[in-house]
Parts: structure tokens; sequence; C-alpha cells
């Protein structure tokens, strides 16, 4: 299945979460950017509280946008073991690179939501939303970070996952929504028509 962009996928992906409508005891968090987009659409059809989850990718040498692990804004770092292994990643790079991907990382959140700071989420559940899980490293990293806010639960919907990912992930969280979980799988964007990077003015207009 091809979405035609992220907006399409976000409204196939809330019929999957049509038992969640109206509850306000849910709360809906976003993977910036490409996430924010899904997550609105979802957050407004089903009338359900948006809020912003962060965590940042640490990016392979070769291949930065290949996630071989995660930081979020507490500086807990989320290894993908298996590529670590696979590349031969020495700590010295994870730790450089978690020092040069928390540089901004607080700031951007302030820019996101206003605050760093997050409420309990006691006697709530929270459905973490992606436009696309590849590897799943900076999903588990939000679901660490999100789970010391100590959720009733914590679901990951997303409109695409990789079958190795999906696996994976279902031992960290209380369910998965998803839609096309398929292989061949080499990147997210191959199941989008429309793909486009989502601008900070694109940021701004979903938030204001």
């Amino acid at each position: 299945m091809l979405f035609k962009d992220r907006v399409d996928a976000g409204e196939k992906l809330a019929k999957k979460l049509e038992i969640f409508k109206g509850r306000q005891d849910v709360v809906i968090f976003a993977v910036p950017r490409g996430g924010l987009v899904v997550a609105k659409v979802i957050a407004d059809r089903l009338k359900i509280p948006l809020d912003i989850v962060l965590a940042k990718k640490i990016g392979a040498p070769f291949n930065r946008e290949f996630a071989i692990a995660a930081v979020d804004i507490n500086g807990d770092v989320v290894l993908n073991n298996e590529y670590l292994e696979y590349f031969s990643m020495k700590d010295e790079y994870i730790e450089h690179q978690k020092k040069r991907v928390l540089v901004g990382l607080k700031d951007q959140l302030i820019e996101y939501r206003g605050s760093i700071e997050y409420k309990s989420l006691e006697n709530k559940e929270a459905i973490i939303v992606d436009d696309g899980i590849a590897t799943g490293a900076t999903t588990k990293a939000c679901i660490r970070f999100l789970s010391k806010l100590n959720p009733k639960k914590i679901y990951v919907a997303t409109p695409v996952i990789a079958p190795s990912t999906l696996k994976e992930l279902e031992k960290e969280c209380d369910g998965i929504f998803y839609i096309v979980s398929s292989e061949p799988f080499w990147a997210v964007g191959q199941f989008y028509v429309n793909f486009s990077q989502v601008s900070e003015e694109d940021i701004k207009k979903l938030l204001s």
C-alpha cells in the first residue's frame, strides 16, 4: 500500500484507533517532525489531546539517517545492539554523538511545546505516533521516557513499520497499531507517494 502523504496516512490510521475516540484519559504524543502531521490528523478526528515527545537518533557513520541508537531529553540512550555489533560501533562514537545530539534538543522541545517539563501520566494512557518506524531506536527512547511518567498503558501507532522492528517493539509497549508491515522494507519513504520534508514553518502551523 502507498499513502498519498502523511495526512492520508493519518486518516487511515485514525480508523484503526476509533476505540479511543473522545477519551480524555488518552494522550497522543507526536514524534516530530513527520509524526506530528500524522498525529494532528488523528487527534482532530478522534478529539484526543495532543502533545509532543522528542528523542533524537544517533545515525551510523556511513548514513546519519540509519538509527543505531537514540537519545531522549534526559540524556538516556537506547542502543540498537544488533546494528552496533554488526557495524562494530565503538562506545566512544556513541558518547560523542550523544553529546552532539543533545545540543539543542531541549531548546527544540521548548520551541515546540513551551516547556521540557511533563506532567504525570498516572491514570492515563499514551499513544506514541510517528509517520513510520524503521529501526525503532527513536520509538524505544520515547517509550522508555514516557514510561517514567507512570501511564497505565503505552501504545504505538504508525502507518508503516519494519516487520523485524514490529516484533521488537511489541516487547516494549502494550500494543502497536499499524497499517503496513511488509518486506522488502528499505525505508519509510518507499511507502509514501509524497514524503517531503516537514519544515519548521509547517510545525508551527500545526501547533498554532
